[in-house]
């Protein structure tokens, strides 16, 4: 049987998904790979749980190389940024546009570039997901 939903300790929050590898000594060919394989399983852990669940939904989980820190990045929440670090974004930007929550509800609507407005409604027994 699954667990209920607590929509109060579901967190959820503006700030850009951004992921940097740990940088440990390995081969190049071997580094290369192991980044690609962790890269985007890593950057969906760093994300907040509703925004993984709607890009693994939509099929949103490209990843690319971030040289620059994302627009809203804040470094006083986030750290400062290293360019020095091989850092990594997903492809498309999501946006945490308004966030409506209740003793027994959460409610969510995020802009996808180019994909629209979505929303997810979080209670104790159920999730739903819907274009806007």
């Amino acid at each position: 049987m699954p667990g209920l939903i607590d929509p109060e300790t579901l967190h959820a929050d503006d700030l850009p998904t951004i992921w940097s590898p740990v940088q440990a000594p390995i081969e190049a060919g071997e580094r290369a790979r192991e980044l690609e394989e962790q890269a985007t399983a890593s950057l969906l852990w760093s994300s907040d749980a509703p925004e993984a669940i709607l890009r693994l939904l939509l099929g949103e989980t490209e990843i690319a190389r971030a040289f620059d820190p994302p627009e809203r990045y804040d470094s006083a929440v986030q750290g400062e940024w290293d360019a020095s670090l091989v850092t990594f974004r997903f492809a498309r930007p999501i946006r945490l546009i308004q966030e409506e929550r209740s003793p027994d509800h959460l409610a969510l609507e995020y802009k996808l570039e180019g994909a629209g407005f979505w929303r997810l409604e979080f209670t104790p027994e159920s999730v739903s997901v819907r274009k806007v």
